[in-house]
């Protein structure tokens, strides 16, 4: 090698540890502000009871559905962990939650399981929360995942017979 060709070399080399060096600080950098990137979103349809009928002798359940939509730029972190909770509704309890009806008031709730065991709330008085992580691929970019909600109106109440509303709103922290 002669002494041209040797002095080429170790710029060279000086120049790929510098361009090493620089993009390792980018990745790094940007990893912190991509983070801020990454979007989710809830959606759902709701949950329908149906019009209630208190001569029914076994609870009513139905289930219901909440999708999260995820999104992210290409730097961003693989897998995002998330938090779902649901508020208390118009009643302001999750012991029970009430539907209503003009005045007429109707027992509920919504539960994280299919036993209808564990009430879906926000984390307090008794309620648990759902925690969960999307996870993406290499060059995945968007990413939904379901969650079944289970609602149960318990037998037996004395009330009107009729279609009942509630308004629930569901949270998402990541």
């Amino acid at each position: 090698m002669n002494p041209s060709q040797e002095s080429r070399t170790r710029l060279s080399k000086r120049q790929a540890i510098r361009l090493a060096r620089g993009v390792a600080v980018l990745i790094a950098l940007a990893g912190n502000d991509a983070r801020a990137a990454i979007d989710c979103s809830v959606t759902t349809p709701g949950v329908a009871f149906g019009n209630y009928d208190a001569s029914l002798p076994g609870p009513t359940d139905i289930t219901g559905n909440l999708t999260v939509n995820c999104t992210r730029v290409f730097l961003d972190p693989w897998n995002v962990g998330y938090t779902l909770s649901l508020s208390r509704g118009t009643s302001g309890s999750y012991a029970p939650r009430q539907m209503s009806t003009g005045p007429s008031r109707l027992n509920y709730n919504l539960y994280r399981d299919a036993s209808r065991s564990q009430v879906w709330g926000d984390g307090t008085a008794s309620t648990g929360v759902v925690n969960a992580t999307m996870r993406f691929n290499l060059f995945q970019f968007s990413n939904s995942a379901s969650h079944t909600t289970y609602g149960r109106i318990p037998a037996g109440q004395s009330a009107n017979p009729g279609s009942y509303a509630d308004n629930i709103v569901v949270t998402i922290t990541f």
